[in-house]
């Protein structure tokens, strides 16, 4: 495990992993059969959330992480918030002309990832990158919402970072470097908050 990966296990991910397989990890189709759709379920019916998804399954691929971030994204007992860059914001990262992405699935996005991705970044940084979109709340209905994270001013992600939330000129902010274009979509385990600028914080 390298010193990047490391750094990347907060107190929220151990305590997460250490639930186990019955609660930490995917509940497969009983889950989204019994208890609803899950964050993942959602992102992969969104239209606009092809990249992102990829980006999951080629870390996931590649086994960086002592964990799958799909199989948390996937767990009915997770309380997340998950901000879910567009298509057009991986876009807008990768270079790529708008519209590059429209009309490929997951699966076409997930084979060409890796060779679109700048020179020296690899599934380790992709990993890093995604860890910066997920975040962990006690109580999703009271503490996921845009409007809570907006009251409280700030949210701590998944590798530690503590962002600021506040409003720009365009709309709700998060780190003063992405919008939120669509909040509260509502899952079983949390929200995705929809967001126009993937996060890097410095990272790439």
């Amino acid at each position: 495990m390298t010193r990047l990966i490391r750094r990347l296990l907060t107190p929220f991910l151990v305590a997460t992993l250490a639930l186990g397989p019955a609660t930490a990890l995917s509940t497969g189709s009983y889950g989204s059969r019994y208890y609803g759709e899950t964050i993942l379920d959602t992102l992969q019916r969104t239209d606009g959330a092809q990249a992102l998804v990829a980006a999951v399954l080629v870390v996931d691929e590649a086994g960086v992480l002592p964990f799958s971030i799909a199989e948390l994204l996937d767990s009915v007992f997770a309380r997340l918030v998950v901000f879910g860059p567009s298509n057009a914001a991986f876009e807008k990262l990768l270079g790529l002309d708008p519209g590059a992405l429209d009309g490929l699935s997951i699966e076409d996005i997930e084979a060409a990832l890796p060779g679109l991705l700048p020179m020296g970044v690899g599934a380790e940084e992709v990993a890093a990158v995604l860890l910066k979109h997920v975040a962990h709340v006690r109580f999703a209905k009271r503490q996921g919402t845009e409007d809570a994270l907006l009251r409280k001013g700030e949210v701590q992600v998944a590798d530690g970072s503590t962002f600021q939330v506040g409003i720009g000129a365009s709309g709700v902010q998060v780190n003063y470097e992405t919008t939120i274009i669509k909040p509260d979509v509502r899952a079983v385990n949390g929200y995705i908050h929809f967001v126009d600028t993937v996060i890097v914080d410095g990272l790439l």
